[in-house]
C-alpha cells in the first residue's frame, strides 16, 4: 500500500490468521468420552478434526504419539505408542474427522497423559512433507 493510497481510501484485505502464519490446517482435538478409567481395560476415542485453510488441495496424514513408559497405547495391549492415519486429499476449505482409539489397561494409573498430534501436508506421496501443524493435549485417567 503506497502513501497516496491511504488518502484515496484504498484498503487491502488482511489475510486470515491461519494463512498469515503459513499453516495449511486448522486442527481441533477432543476425547469421547472425556476421561479414561484407571485400573480397568477400556478405551477412549481421540477425535481429530482437520480443516484445510490453504488455497490448494493438500495430501494429509495424521500422527499421534503417547509417552513410552506409561500403560496407555493405541492397541488393547498398550504396546503401540505411535499411530499414523493417512487421510487422503483435502480440498481447499474441506474438513475431515479422524478417530484414533486410545486404550488403557488394568495397570493404567490415575493421572494425566500427554498426547502429541501432528497433521502433515505431503507432496505427491506420503514420503515428502511440505508443512505440518502440531498440538499437544492431555488425556486424564481417573
Amino acid at each position: 500500500m503506497g502513501f497516496l493510497d491511504s488518502f484515496l481510501g484504498k484498503t487491502e484485505e488482511a489475510p486470515s490468521s491461519d494463512a498469515a502464519k503459513g499453516t495449511p490446517f486448522k486442527m481441533t482435538l477432543r476425547f469421547s468420552p472425556l476421561r479414561l478409567t484407571s485400573m480397568k481395560d477400556n478405551m477412549v476415542k481421540l477425535v481429530v478434526n482437520v480443516q484445510n485453510v490453504s488455497g490448494d488441495a493438500q495430501l494429509v496424514s495424521v500422527d499421534a504419539l503417547l509417552p513410552r513408559r506409561e500403560m496407555v497405547g493405541f492397541d488393547p495391549t498398550c504396546i503401540n505408542k505411535h499411530v499414523e492415519k493417512k487421510v487422503g486429499e483435502l480440498a481447499s476449505g474441506e474438513s475431515k474427522e479422524v478417530v484414533i482409539p486410545i486404550w488403557g489397561s488394568n495397570q493404567t494409573k490415575a493421572g494425566s497423559y500427554p498426547v502429541e498430534v501432528k497433521v502433515f501436508a505431503h507432496y505427491l506421496n506420503y514420503d515428502k512433507v511440505i508443512n505440518y501443524v502440531r498440538k499437544t493435549t492431555s488425556l486424564r485417567a481417573v
